[in-house]
Formats: structure tokens, sequence, C-alpha cells
């Protein structure tokens, strides 16, 4: 428990850090480098590391991906992925006596889902600037870890009946219903603080309380299912952390798993439905 607390004041920092420079290529950065680490846990997990020629090509598209706009992406989809996809056969075509199609495949899609999932924090800052980019990128993580947090801790206090017990046998559903309430009260509370601290700084916004609580136990579920997805990999790999770069919380998907499945929908989401905007007079 001391191990997991302290990692997650480190981590707190670093996100107040990135936060900070939210407006700034740092963020692209950041993006690019949790991406990395991910799929390399990912590669290392399934043991698709073992080909490290395919490993370094999925590593180096989740890299480059956090660097390209909205637009340039939109554009250029088709380009950039049939570009991979020959190179990636270009590999298979000549090592394919001791290279396995689903390895070519796990890679493919790991290198895929991470960067291109979590770069949709990077358009929501493109998207609707920095005040409301800002208060985004704390609704996707916020509904993935808050939900995270209270399920940890309403399952310890009243868990009964498990969610998943061939999955992930600590989940339970009552874990599951506490974590939505818990993110559901915390997020309304996280918002009240940035709206107050955004407009102490010269950039008033209003937030729609009530439409953010209705989404909240939305994120909650997806949430879910991102954290139980990572799980079904590593038990079908044997793993039990992939990976040990945060202590009591294991590696960067061990943190990330969840907000993979809530980022991408909450920035859907914000093109048809405002959880805030600007505060007009």
């Amino acid at each position: 428990m001391k191990q997991r607390v302290i990692s997650s004041m480190i981590g707190l920092v670093i996100l107040f850090a990135v936060l900070m420079l939210f407006n700034t290529i740092a963020l692209n950065i950041a993006i690019a480098f949790i991406s990395l680490l991910a799929v390399y846990e990912l590669l290392s997990a399934t043991g698709c590391w073992a080909n490290k020629l395919t490993s370094l090509l999925a590593m180096f598209f989740a890299v480059m991906i956090p660097f390209f706009s909205i637009q340039a992406v939109a554009k250029n989809l088709i380009f950039i992925c049939y570009l991979y996809v020959i190179a990636i056969f270009v590999v298979l075509l000549r090592q394919h006596e001791r290279l396995p199609v689903e390895k070519i495949a796990l890679s493919f899609m790991f290198s895929l889902m991470i960067p291109f999932s979590l770069s949709t924090i990077i358009y929501l800052r493109d998207r609707w600037g920095m005040t409301l980019g800002i208060f985004y990128a704390l609704v996707s993580l916020g509904g993935a870890w808050l939900s995270d947090t209270g399920a940890y801790f309403a399952g310890l206090a009243f868990g009964k009946h498990k969610l998943a017990p061939n999955i992930s046998p600590k989940k339970t559903v009552e874990g599951a219903i506490g974590g939505a309430i818990f993110a559901a009260v915390f997020m309304l509370l996280v918002a009240w603080l940035y709206s107050l601290g955004s407009a102490a700084l010269g950039y008033p916004i209003t937030v729609h309380y009530i439409t953010l609580l209705c989404l909240m136990p939305f994120l909650s579920v997806v949430s879910i299912i991102g954290d139980l997805s990572a799980s079904i990999v590593k038990r079908q790999f044997n793993v039990k952390d992939y990976g040990s770069i945060m202590p009591g919380h294991g590696g960067v998907m061990d943190r990330f798993d969840s907000a993979l499945m809530v980022a991408p929908l909450v920035y859907m989401i914000s093109q048809h439905l405002p959880l805030a905007q600007p505060f007009v007079k």
C-alpha cells in the first residue's frame, strides 16, 4: 500500500508538470514516451519482442504517431498505415520460417491501439485549446483512474461478488459500483476546482455538471473494459504485471490500460456533447 501511494504521488507530480506544459510539444513528447513504454511492455509480455526488427518497427510507429496533428492523421492515415503494413510484411516474408504471423498481428495491433488512443489527449488540446483541452484531459484520465481507485477501495471494504473471476479474480461487482460512484463524485469536485483555478487565471469556463455526472458511469464502464482487456492478455501469457516502473502499480500498461478506452470516448463525445465551454457574460 505504501509503495502504491508513493508511486501515485510521484505520478501526480509528473502529470502536473505535463499539464503546465500542455500547450507545448512537451505533451506530444510525453505521450510518445508513454506509448513507447506501453508498446514495449506489451511486446515483451506476449513474446513479440523476440523478433527485434518487427518490434523496432512497432515502437518507431508508436513514437511517430503522437507528433502528427489530427488533420495530418486524417489526411495521411491510409498512406502511413500502408507503408507500415508493407514494412512488416517484408519482414514476415524474409523471416517467415521463424516468425509466426500471429506475432506480426499482435505487434501491429499494439502499435496502432496504444499511440492512437493516447494521442486523443493531444487531439483534445488541438481541438479545444489549452484551457478546455486540460479540462477534457482531466476528465479522460480522471474517468479512468478515479474509477480504478474507487473500485480498489470499495472492493476491499464491500467486495463479495466476483466481477470476472476467470480474468481478474480481485475485481468485484461492489468494487465496480463503488468505483463509478467515487469517480462521479470526485470528478465533479475536480471539475469545480479546475473551473475556479481557470477563472482565477483569467480563463473562466462554464462546466456542465449534470452532463458530466451523466457521462461518468459510461466512462467507468469502458474503464473496466480496458482494465479487463489488459488482464486477459496478461492471463493468457502468464504475466503478473506488465512491468515494474511504477512500484505498487506495475508497468505503464498497468496504469494506462483503462485510459486507453476512456480517452477516445471522451474525445468523440466532446465533438457532439460539450462538457464545458468558455464563460460568456
